[in-house]
């Protein structure tokens, strides 16, 4: 279910596979902890990697070329600036001018990009794919959160693009980063992204009220010991929490999610 575009709940996958992926679950479950990572970490090489354009009207690309001016150029006055801007768009930017503009930004960028903490999450918590990517083979849990509570109240969508979709800094303006943050591959389009952006801490550990969180998927593939270990932090949680388990279907490629 989805009120105005927000899902309903929200998902993250986690492995149980040894000690150190069981600690850190149990940070997030029983903890209230959940971490958000740099953009070093994320397993997509193009993921916060955006291309670039330049492409803009003749008003758009003077106006430009006018700020780098009075930037390179501050002992020119007004008159100088526009003199060399109107030579400029007569005679075509150059080289040089281009590589400057994208540089720069690149530079702005790619310190802001750079950052940047990151917590992930899907709207599905069936995904065959993603039991198997994130949660090892099946055997890890998924968590289940409230896509209404305050944690994702500033979730954003991730939208995904057959072709590489440009950063121009003309015509974004003030859009840039989203875009550069928000715009994936297609590729990725099954996993039904959004994203909890932290631009002044960056990465590393927040802390959320316990309500955020409702409920726990078991793996198909869950050992005994990881049961348990749910079963005790549903029944010791400081909130009531759901607890399931994903079950392969006997007639389709799907998974079925029943209650434990």
């Amino acid at each position: 279910m989805e009120v105005d575009g927000v899902p309903e709940k929200f998902y993250k996958y986690r492995p149980m596979s040894d000690a150190k992926a069981v600690e850190r679950a149990e940070e997030i479950v029983m903890g209230d902890e959940i971490y958000f990572a740099g953009p070093a970490t994320f397993n997509d090489p193009f993921d916060l990697k955006p291309a670039y354009s330049l492409a803009a009207s003749p008003e758009k690309q003077r106006a430009n070329f006018l700020r780098l001016s009075r930037k390179f150029r501050p002992l020119s006055t007004e008159d100088e600036h526009a003199a060399e801007a109107d030579k400029v768009m007569r005679s075509g930017l150059s080289p040089e001018s281009i590589v400057a503009t994208t540089r720069e930004i690149q530079w702005m960028l790619g310190k802001i990009l750079s950052n940047v903490g990151v917590f992930c999450v899907s709207t599905k918590g069936d995904d065959i794919l993603m039991w198997s990517h994130y949660a090892d083979a099946h055997t890890g849990i998924c968590l289940e959160f409230d896509g209404f509570g305050p944690l994702m109240a500033h979730a954003h969508k991730v939208f995904y693009s057959a072709s590489r979709t440009p950063v121009n800094p003309y015509e974004d303006d003030g859009l840039a980063v989203d875009k550069a943050m928000l715009t994936k591959s297609l590729h990725w389009a099954y996993e039904e992204e959004w994203r909890l952006i932290d631009h002044e801490r960056g990465p590393g550990k927040i802390q959320y009220r316990p309500e955020n969180l409702t409920g726990i998927v078991l793996g198909a593939h869950a050992s005994s010991e990881t049961v348990a270990i749910a079963r005790k932090w549903q029944r010791e949680h400081a909130t009531p929490l759901a607890l399931y388990r994903a079950r392969f279907s006997s007639t389709d490629y799907l998974l079925e999610i029943h209650s434990a």
